[in-house]
């Protein structure tokens, strides 16, 4: 009897320690609802003290929140028959009024009494944090509390079994199972009868095992409650996860004699947590997309703004502007000069308007130091971004512009500063970008750098292809002037050339072979005249500077008029130059002295290169007339000539080249026709295309232009110069002044001017600007023929010289000049005509008939 007393003292606490245990609420009611027994942690749950419990205020239909009250009277009922009944939920109020949301497990004695296990899901993660503070003294008590058993072994089992969480214990010595409770083996799947006897290596993989098994042993070797967040285990129903407790239970020795479990599932937790992170990440890397496509839209936009113009001031207007207040709410461009010696452009835009004039007076007081540490030449000097977060206005003022800058007026107030060096691909830094935040709290990120430097980059290209432009200009104006002038010291010589031949053809006593050397001379001069016309059109092209006109004229009596031009050089070879019209437009309106132009070359071409058969030109119209009232017209021009290979192809339409080095030398030319006319056949909306050739059998070019065909009685206009508006005189020129440096082209003009009827002793010449003013102030001349180019004082310095004097006669220009826009030239700057070298003997008799009095009238009514 005294073993088995012993034994039932130790049932008994066994089943104090469980009942005083915090990891479920216990406690015992009748059938009336009234709680008669409760442990401490119920009582915590609800809020009520063990005064409440005593004197009888507790009942469990008044604890009941009154939406579960029914629900839990059926299961009372229930309980009355099967002595137990399933896991269910519901809510108690709680003694200040807000519910606590719980799991309950019931089970009743032979005497009526109910056992009810509580669990608190609503604050399970407070009921974690609690448990973690009671551990130290658990463990304190663990010995004390093993050795203390509740009233018997069914009141322990009741509270085993209907634990909601998985509740197991094992042996100590061999760590096999020795009890399960029901939500175990509903959690592992497997029938406790299977369970019992066996240990982790029998139900678990060996990695799974191997870590069970080793913290049972931490538990059981350091006597202490072993908390595991998370382990994974494999149950039937798929791969788990627990929050696991262990804890040793003592026998009266002290020594561990079971290992007492308890297991929480959190899967769902888990795979909530996962969702959520899942969530976020998917959040940041939206949020990152956003921000990208925000950043790429404003590099998109300020790419667009700066790339409007070649012209630097707008870039950087643009850029400045643009970047607020993106960027920052100050922009600064310091722009260095291209030998990155000293700045030599300022850029500033400002949030606020008033910010961005005080700067500029600033920094125009305040010139940046080279030798600063902060700033603008720092960061020139390292090629590296500059960020500083929370200003040390005074010391940053002092580094970047000196002394006496810190003590002057504040410019701005100022939260951050970020400067970002302007280079290029090889490093080279071509200034720098300031940007200053005056927003409080607005400081750079990392990701403001990475905005920046992409954009200072892109600025850097901008620059300097903005530099790369403007020298091309430059060029382009320098080759420009460069041709005028060669084209005016050929003509010079040219000209006097040509007009002496002329004469020289005249004289009646040449004999025949002499007759024959003079022509030869003019048409080789005519001949190099040409190319110096063709080089003047390649450069007029080349630099865009070709006007393309648009006028009314005859399209088949322009295609005859070229054939008729060219048949003298066909019939020279022997060949025949014939000519086919097709459905054409009579009048159409585009440029006939560049269609002129075209043909010339391609049929002349043509014919150079054929030296038996024909040369023909087909021309039909194509397609119709379009919207805008265009059509597309064509001209086939076929040679039965030498042919081109298809090697030769390829330098066909480059400037300065022919076919091969065998064909320059056999049949010579610049190489620039067929360049040249592509070149404006393009400008007039069609183009120049090798259609068929074979080597030895010939070739056939297309060439096509686009017309607008004209219908009606409009006029085709045929354009005029200044002096085509004066009337043609009887009167006599009685003295001319003939002003040239030239001395051969004075004494040229002088013959010229004989020749068309003006006494010797009426003719004056002068070799410079100066000489031709004194000699028309001494005595006013009926005519001056003034040469443009000229040194000392050229012929636009002796107009304004003699008008500005009171010189009220006529004065023509007389120039080598042949460029677009020279005659448009001398007219606007007062001349009353205008003559071009080589001088044309039947324009220059034309000028002197002319009338000149409405001229003078004018001037005299100005004067």
């Amino acid at each position: 009897m005294p073993a088995e007393q012993e034994q039932n003292n130790q049932l008994l606490r066994r089943y104090q320690t469980i009942f005083d245990s915090k990891m479920v609420g216990i406690l015992s009611t009748d059938m009336n609802g009234q709680i008669l027994a409760a442990n401490d942690y119920f009582l915590e749950m609800v809020g009520y003290t063990r005064e409440d419990l005593k004197a009888g205020r507790l009942n469990w239909k008044t604890l009941t929140h009154p939406k579960y009250l029914e629900q839990s009277l059926k299961v009372a009922e229930l309980l009355k028959t099967q002595r137990s009944v399933p896991v269910f939920e519901k809510e108690y109020i709680h003694k200040d009024g807000h519910l606590v949301a719980v799991r309950l497990g019931l089970t009743m004695f032979e005497d009526g009494t109910v056992i009810t296990l509580v669990q608190d899901i609503t604050e399970q993660k407070e009921s974690e944090r609690k448990l973690e503070e009671a551990k130290v003294l658990l463990e304190e008590r663990v010995a004390e509390r093993t050795r203390q058993l509740v009233e018997s072994e069914s009141f322990l089992s009741a509270i085993f079994e209907n634990m909601p969480n998985m509740i197991f214990v094992k042996d100590a010595r061999d760590l096999r199972f020795v009890r399960f409770n029901k939500a175990g083996e509903d959690l592992i799947g497997i029938p406790r009868s299977e369970l019992i006897g066996k240990n982790d290596y029998d139900l678990f993989p060996k990695e799974q095992a191997d870590f069970f098994t080793a913290k049972d042993r931490d538990v059981l070797k350091e006597s202490k409650i072993v908390d595991i967040p998370e382990e994974e285990i494999n149950t039937t129903h798929g791969v788990r996860y627990l929050h696991t407790r262990k804890i040793p239970v003592f026998d009266k020795e002290g020594r561990p004699q079971y290992l007492l479990g308890a297991s929480e599932d959190i899967t769902e937790l888990k795979k909530a947590e996962r969702q959520r992170a899942i969530l976020v990440k998917e959040q940041i890397a939206r949020s990152a997309a956003e921000l990208r496509a925000q950043q790429m839209g404003f590099l998109s936009d300020l790419t667009f703004a700066m790339t409007q113009s070649f012209d630097l001031d707008n870039i950087l207007k643009a850029f400045t502007e643009k970047s607020i207040p993106t960027l920052a709410d100050i922009c600064i461009v310091d722009l260095m000069d291209e030998e990155g010696l000293e700045i030599s452009h300022t850029q500033i835009a400002a949030k606020n308007s008033e910010d961005s004039d005080f700067i500029q007076s600033w920094r125009e007081k305040f010139p940046m130091r080279w030798d600063g540490t902060y700033g603008a030449a720092s960061v020139i000097r390292s090629r590296k971004t500059e960020i500083i977060n929370g200003v040390d206005l005074d010391q940053f003022l002092k580094s970047a512009f000196g002394p006496e800058a810190a003590l002057t007026e504040r410019p701005i107030h100022a939260e951050a500063f970020m400067t970002v060096p302007i280079l290029l691909r090889d490093e080279k830094p071509l200034g720098v970008i300031s940007l200053i935040s005056t927003t409080p709290g607005r400081h750079f990120s990392p990701i403001d750098q990475s905005m920046a430097e992409e954009i200072g980059r892109r600025l850097a290209v901008l620059i300097e292809n903005s530099r790369l432009y403007y020298r091309a200009q430059e060029a382009s104006r320098a080759k420009t002037a460069f041709l005028a002038n060669v084209s005016h010291e050929i003509r010079t010589p040219l000209g006097a050339m040509l007009g002496f031949a002329e004469i020289l053809k005249e004289d009646e006593s040449l004999r025949e072979e002499q007759k024959e050397a003079v022509e030869t001379v003019l048409r080789n001069g005519q001949q190099l005249l040409h190319i110096v016309d063709e080089i003047l059109d390649i450069s007029k092209v080349e630099s865009e500077r070709i006007q393309i006109e648009s006028i009314v004229f005859d399209l088949p009596d322009l295609l005859h008029d070229v054939i008729h031009l060219l048949r003298g050089r066909a019939e020279e070879k022997g060949i025949e130059l014939r000519l086919r019209l097709g459905s054409l437009p009579q009048k159409i309106q585009s440029d006939p002295t560049r269609l002129r132009q075209i043909l010339i070359n391609v049929i002349g071409n043509a014919i150079k290169f054929t030296d038996s058969g024909y040369v023909e030109m087909e021309a039909r119209s194509r397609n119709g007339r379009r919207r805008d009232g265009h059509q597309r017209i064509e001209f086939l021009v076929t040679d039965t000539g030498i042919g081109i290979s298809a090697e030769q192809r390829n330098n066909l339409f480059q400037p300065f080249s022919q076919a091969d080095s065998s064909t320059t030398r056999r049949f010579g030319g610049t190489g620039l026709g067929l360049f040249l006319s592509r070149k404006l056949a393009r400008l007039l909306g069609g183009d120049v295309i090798l259609n068929t050739s074979s080597a030895g059998i010939g070739s056939s070019f297309l060439i096509s232009i686009l017309g607008k065909e004209v219908t009606g009685t409009q006029r085709v206009y045929v354009p005029k110069t200044f002096t085509d508006s004066i009337p043609a005189s009887s009167r006599k020129v009685e003295t001319i002044l003939v002003v040239d440096d030239a001395m051969d082209n004075r004494e040229l003009f002088k013959r010229f001017i004989i020749r068309a009827g003006i006494p010797e002793n009426r003719i004056q010449t002068a070799a410079n600007g100066a000489e031709a003013v004194r000699k028309a102030l001494e005595k006013p001349f009926s005519l001056i023929l003034m040469d443009i180019q000229m040194p000392e004082m050229d012929g636009f310095q002796a107009l304004k010289k003699l008008r500005t004097q009171g010189y009220r006669g006529p004065i023509v220009a007389l120039t080598a000049h042949a460029m677009k826009g020279d005659r448009e030239k001398c007219l606007a700057a007062g001349f009353d005509g205008y003559l071009q070298k080589p001088l044309d003997r039947a324009e220059l008799k034309r000028v002197l008939s002319l009338d000149f009095s409405k001229q003078q009238s004018s001037r005299d009514a100005e004067l």
